[in-house]
């Protein structure tokens, strides 16, 4: 586990908390997608780079709540003050995926990234998602990328497990079993 991941945790677990029984989860999950493309944009990287020696996150969080504006409300700007004040903010890009782990588990859903070389029609992602809701208990978001390295098959990414039954990684096996 990451240095991050740890420091983290509780942030996120107190984000979602605070959500949670204030019944704004879609709000925190929208305000946390705004830092995310706030964190991600190269003048926010010089800035990360550029902080002062004694530590202090400010200037980040300034750019953070003049980025986000209107769309970031008092308390979650309040959230994002006592992570600079504890120089936590580094670490808000953690605090975002766990937060949307934790939002996901609560309202039992669960997004599954399906790699294809070819579309799927109708029946074949019904089948797939039925396959998946089943298997895990959730309701399922299929994201679906079209990949023709992978010659013919699928391969689908189902949190930290992932199914390769594309035709490449078939012969690859079947290589292996014949070299041996």
């Amino acid at each position: 586990m990451s240095e991050l991941t740890v420091v983290a945790q509780p942030y996120a677990k107190a984000a979602f908390d605070y959500a949670r029984d204030a019944e704004c989860l879609d709000d925190w999950q929208q305000m946390f997608a705004i830092t995310q493309v706030v964190l991600e944009q190269p003048n926010t990287l010089l800035v990360l780079n550029d902080l002062d020696e004694d530590g202090s996150e400010q200037p980040l969080l300034d750019l953070i709540l003049h980025a986000g504006g209107e769309w970031l409300n008092q308390n979650f700007e309040n959230f994002l003050r006592i992570m600079e004040e504890n120089k936590r903010l580094k670490a808000l890009g953690e605090v975002n995926v766990q937060f949307q782990e934790m939002k996901a588990d609560y309202e039992r859903t669960m997004t599954v990234t399906v790699r294809v070389s070819e579309p799927l029609d109708e029946e074949q992602m019904a089948r797939l998602k039925q396959a998946l809701t089943e298997k895990y208990g959730k309701a399922i978001t299929l994201e679906t990328q079209l990949d023709p390295s992978l010659v013919g098959g699928v391969v689908i990414t189902a949190g930290q497990t992932v199914y390769d039954g594309s035709v490449l990684t078939n012969l690859s096996r079947l290589a292996t079993n014949l070299h041996v």
